[in-house]
């Protein structure tokens, strides 16, 4: 036999802070209680300097059925103002021993994009509806992020003239705030790409654009 826990995050998937404390919901939905250890990391953005952050409970025992509130805390300086930073998340979600000498703990590793936001300029709906796109001059279709937010695609198709994909979709690509990406491996020549970009929710908004021979061009939601 096996005994796993079994936390739920409150419908989040993702997390944006945007001040100094950020509150999190942990809910043992299981029938045993759970211990859950709760850590934060850097996500790509990491320079070897310490952490600017803390947890208010690291460590957190959940009857079940029970909630509980966990914050995030920033200490208010040393991450960039003028763009998101990309943080993880990690929850070690470790079940209650049955007692039973041959029941089997499982403990389940959570990871969860978390992004520090500032105040920034631009909204986040620019953002998700502002990506260029455009031929390299190798060939490739090529797209750039030129806000200051996170862009996360799910389901990148490239299709050509017919309407044929070119490659299996892309199921999931993060665009760095002001970077670029080439889509090197497309092997024909895509007139039209279709993606998705996940909302600060989590919910996914369907775009459309038609890639131009010269110059760039921005897409269009569907």
């Amino acid at each position: 036999m096996s005994a796993h826990a079994d936390l739920s995050f409150d419908g989040q998937n993702r997390f944006v802070m945007k001040g100094k404390r950020l509150p999190i919901t942990l809910v043992n939905e299981g029938k045993e209680p759970a211990l859950a250890e709760i850590s934060l990391d850097w996500g790509t953005d990491g320079t070897g300097q310490a952490l600017p952050f803390a947890v208010s409970r690291p460590l957190l025992r959940l009857g079940a059925g029970q909630r509980a509130k966990v914050e995030v805390l920033y200490q208010g300086q040393g991450l960039p103002t003028d763009r998101e930073t990309y943080l993880l998340l990690s929850v070690l979600d470790v079940p209650h021993a049955t007692g039973k000498g041959d029941a089997l703990q499982i403990a389940l590793r959570h990871r969860f994009k978390l992004f520090y936001r500032p105040s920034l300029k631009a909204t986040v709906e620019q953002a998700m509806a502002g990506l260029t796109w455009f031929y390299d001059p190798e060939g490739s279709p090529r797209t750039r992020n030129p806000s200051p937010y996170y862009v996360t695609l799910s389901q990148v198709e490239f299709l050509d003239a017919p309407g044929r994909l070119c490659t299996p979709p892309i199921d999931h690509l993060m665009l760095a705030p002001y970077t670029e990406h080439s889509f090197d491996s497309i092997d024909c020549q895509a007139i039209k790409a279709r993606y998705e970009v996940v909302s600060d929710a989590g919910n996914l908004r369907p775009f459309q654009v038609i890639l131009p021979t010269n110059g760039k061009a921005t897409a269009n939601p569907l």
